[in-house]
């Protein structure tokens, strides 16, 4: 697992309004992979190693519930890959906020 698998599965998760997804609409601002090392097996030779997918994205808005969509739709997509573990994403405040 590396930042460009990453960014690769991040191309499934879609704004909420635009339909778009958010690595082409630039809402990513950053991806990390770091390994886990309290993921069940983890230092054990022949076990899988496991990775926690750190992802800061720019709020679509400031709707609660338009970002609590998104969060949740990245932490799904990243739950569906077998060598991550956890992830934990960051909401960066929306660039041009709608009043």
């Amino acid at each position: 697992m590396n930042e460009v698998a990453l960014l690769n599965a991040l191309r499934d998760c879609f704004h909420p309004v635009l339909r778009r997804n958010i690595v082409d609409l630039k809402m990513v601002r950053g991806v990390e992979v770091t390994r886990d090392l309290e993921a069940p097996g983890s230092g054990i030779p022949g076990v899988p190693q496991k990775f926690i997918a750190h992802v800061s994205i720019t709020a679509p808005g400031s709707d609660e519930a338009q970002n609590a969509q998104l969060v949740a739709q990245i932490e799904n997509r990243l739950a569906g890959i077998e060598a991550i573990s956890r992830s934990q994403v960051t909401l960066l405040p929306a660039l041009f906020p709608i009043l």
